[in-house]
């Protein structure tokens, strides 16, 4: 019931993100690619810092310190080329989604695991066009390679076990939305759908 719900209300933000990136494009260049990794790295390395943060993960019964993405991202940069100074030096988010009750969490959650889904296709398109592998630079969007599937599962499985005992469906929503808005508003400035309206649409479907 709530990753069935969760999938129908994101969907114009979803929708409106991937519409976006340019990362299946078949003129990607590893430029614009890195360029994109750098925002990935700036949204992701606060956020994660975050979470990890979060006090009551013993409650939900679930392993995010082996899930964090950062690594990856920081490996991908230093494959192509990037020095720690530079990587240092690349501008962070501040405007991030608040993580501050267990539905919140749930709903950032649900996106940020979602996302490795959605990887699978993209790391088969940077080895193809730019013969980029997960261990020369594509690591982050391969996810958990070929363990995705079953950790999407773990994930979802949990997710449907908490979501029963945290706080309404309607705030685990809330905050999945608002991940993928803050996560678009960083990686375009103008992005398209306002969190206002997205939810409109979601709660009166």
């Amino acid at each position: 019931m709530i990753l069935k719900l969760l999938k129908e209300a994101t969907t114009p933000l979803h929708g409106a993100l991937e519409s976006k990136l340019p990362l299946l494009d078949a003129h990607l260049s590893q430029h614009t690619y890195r360029q994109f990794l750098h925002r990935f790295l700036g949204y992701y390395e606060p956020l994660e810092a975050r979470l990890l943060a979060f006090p009551d993960w013993s409650a939900l019964d679930f392993d995010y310190a082996g899930r964090h993405k950062t690594p990856r991202l920081l490996q991908d940069l230093q494959a192509l080329g990037e020095t720690p100074d530079a990587i240092q030096g690349l501008a962070r988010c501040r405007d991030l989604p608040p993580l501050a009750t267990q539905g919140q969490l749930l709903g950032c959650l649900y996106v940020i695991e979602g996302a490795t889904l959605g990887g699978q296709i993209i790391t088969r398109h940077l080895q193809a066009n730019l013969g980029l592998t997960p261990s020369s630079g594509a690591s982050f969007f391969d996810g958990y390679g070929e363990q995705t599937g079953r950790q999407w599962k773990a994930f979802g499985a949990m997710l449907k076990a908490s979501a029963t005992e945290t706080e309404s469906h309607d705030a685990i929503v809330a905050s999945a939305n608002q991940t993928f808005e803050t996560l678009g508003n960083w990686l375009f400035p103008s992005f398209p759908i306002p969190i206002s309206q997205s939810l409109s649409m979601a709660l009166h479907e």
